[in-house]
This record gives C-alpha cells, structure tokens and sequence, in this order.
C-alpha cells in the first residue's frame, strides 16, 4: 500500500498543471527627438551679368542751350572790347597830333631781303589788332621795292603788337624751277613798346633764313629791327621817306 501511494504520487504531480511562466516586463525605451538639423537652401545658379547698357546721350536741355548762348555772347563782348580799345587807342592819337604834344610816335617800314627764288606778292599788317594796311604786288612793282612804308603816325604810348603776313611766289630757275607757281607764307606777331614823348622806328624784315640743305618752304621768315628817336628826328625821317618816293616814279 506504501508503495502504491509513493507511486502514486508523481503521478499526481505530473497530472498537476505547471504554473504559468510570466515574463518580466519590458520597459519601453524612451523616445527621444532628433536634433534639428538646418536644411540648406537649394543651391541656386549666380546670373552671369551682362554688359551695360550704354548710356543714352544727355539730352540737349534748357540749360545748356542757355550755357552756349552764354559764352557766344561773351565770346561777341570780348572782340568789341578789343575793337573798342583799338579804336580808342586810334582817336587819342589823332587828338594828340591835333594838339601837337604828348603821345608817341611810330614809323613802320617793311624791307626786302628774299632771294631771287621768292617774289613777294602780298603783305598785310595789323597793329594792335587793327589792319593798317596791305600791299599787293599787282604789276610786279612789289617785288622789286627794297624798302617802302607801312605806317607813320601819332600813337599812345606803352606796349603794342604787330602782326605781319607776307605770301611769295616761287621763282626759281634751274634746280629749283619746279617751284614757280607754288605760294609760301610767312606770318610773324612782335610786341613792341613806345616810350612817351618818343618815336619808334619799327623795319619789318623779310629774308630767306637757312642754306642750301633747308628745305624751300622753310626759308620764308620775318625779323625786326627797331630805333628810338626824338619826334622831330622821326618827322625828318617822314618827310625825307615822303620825298624820296614822290622822286622815284619821276626817275623812271
């Protein structure tokens, strides 16, 4: 009977269920969020600039156009002071050889000394900006003056410009007679004073400058030569210049 129930007894047991096996329990991780990273902008393509655009020319406006009419105007008011002051310059020395004292006095000549290749054609002077005379060789009579008169008169006295402009024609013979009929000009300004209560002899000189190797249209050039002197010497001068062009028409 010992036995039976011994026996028994793991029976019983196996026959007993077994107890349920429970697992331990799972804790879930905490879930954390991503850090945020910057997303970067699409990358863009830089535009290639082009050229620029040439700039339209101003328009003419109001103001220039006012501007230029200006500096016309002055331009126009400059020349007749400079006339005006010539004229003026002109008219007192007319009233002071009226009046017979002050002032000054100017004598001007002109003298020839071009070669043979060169026959002078034309001559024009200006004083102080004022033409005072010209001379044109219109029967060859010119070229074959040495010296003659340009100008004998009262003027103020102080500083004065002369301005001289001489045109030749070639004559050349020989070697250089291809030149005949070309025209060569020569222009030349000399500023000049006169003492007061004097008298200026003022010689324009014309002369071929240079030598065989200067080229032709070179040569062409004007000096000057000047002499003070005492009014009446100067009007011995006048009157001895004005007596000895009225004989030389006579001597021909």
């Amino acid at each position: 009977m010992i036995s039976a129930v011994i026996l028994a007894a793991p029976a019983l047991a196996a026959a007993q269920p077994a107890p349920p096996v429970t697992a331990p329990p799972v804790t879930a991780a905490p879930v954390t969020a991503a850090p945020m990273v910057p997303v970067a902008p699409p990358a863009t393509t830089p535009a290639v600039a082009g050229p620029l655009p040439l700039a339209a020319p101003a328009a003419v406006t109001g103001r220039s156009v006012a501007l230029r009419e200006i500096d016309g105007e002055m331009t126009t008011l400059s020349n007749d002071l400079t006339a005006a002051h010539t004229r003026l310059q002109q008219l007192t020395a007319t009233v002071l050889s009226q009046i017979g004292g002050g002032g000054a006095q100017l004598i001007i000549e002109h003298q020839n000394d071009m070669g043979s290749t060169f026959r002078l054609a034309r001559a024009t002077y200006s004083l102080d900006g004022t033409s005072i005379g010209t001379r044109t060789d219109e029967n060859g009579s010119l070229a074959e003056q040495h010296t003659f008169p340009v100008f004998d008169g009262r003027i103020t006295s102080g500083e004065h410009t002369l301005t001289v402009s001489l045109e030749y024609q070639g004559n050349g013979f020989g070697i250089f007679s291809y030149i005949r009929g070309y025209t060569f000009r020569a222009r030349s300004v000399q500023a000049f004073s006169v003492p007061e209560g004097r008298a200026l002899r003022l010689t324009v000189v014309g002369y071929e400058r240079g030598g065989a190797t200067t080229a032709v249209e070179e040569r062409p050039a004007i000096r000057y030569t000047q002499q003070v002197m005492t009014i009446p010497e100067a009007t011995a001068l006048s009157n001895a210049s004005v007596g000895g062009a009225a004989a030389a028409p006579a001597a021909r």
